[in-house]
């Protein structure tokens, strides 16, 4: 089946300049059919993330924008055969230091949820991607305006 999903390289990504390793994956798995680098504004994130930060405390929500808020990421329209299902499998998972080798996150991740903890901030684990296609149309509303 063929369809669409939203991806975001993170700031970490843009700082450590990974977009173009990260970009050669990604085209393997489809068409990309819209990317936008963009300023994160608090509103965005704060949508963006809103389920998962409705119950955290202040100090995780500070974390969070704080890593992203005024910092460029680049937006991704990426169209393919179960493209968010592949996209999922290769971006590996959401603590780089649980993501296997041959992922991107497993590859490039040089954090943990433990060192970042540790640190007082947001985990830098380079890129996000929606995991359902509720979330994916969700997602495309909060970053590119678009039902």
């Amino acid at each position: 089946m063929f369809e669409e999903t939203l991806i975001i390289l993170k700031p970490d990504c843009l700082e450590r300049n990974l977009e173009d390793r990260c970009l050669k994956r990604l085209e393997k798995l489809g068409e990309i059919t819209l990317m936008s680098k963009m300023n994160v504004s608090a509103n965005q994130i704060m949508a963006h993330y809103e389920d998962n930060l409705k119950d955290k405390t202040e100090n995780i929500k500070y974390r969070v924008l704080n890593y992203f808020v005024n910092k460029e990421v680049i937006v991704i329209l990426l169209r393919g055969k179960n493209v968010i299902a592949n996209t999922r499998k290769l971006i590996g998972a959401s603590d780089p230091a649980k993501s296997p080798k041959g992922t991107i996150r497993g590859d490039w991740g040089i954090d943990s949820y433990s060192m970042a903890d540790a640190s007082d901030r947001s985990c830098y684990n380079i890129i996000h991607s929606s995991d359902s296609e509720v979330n994916y149309i969700r997602e495309k509303k909060i970053w590119i305006g678009e039902d």
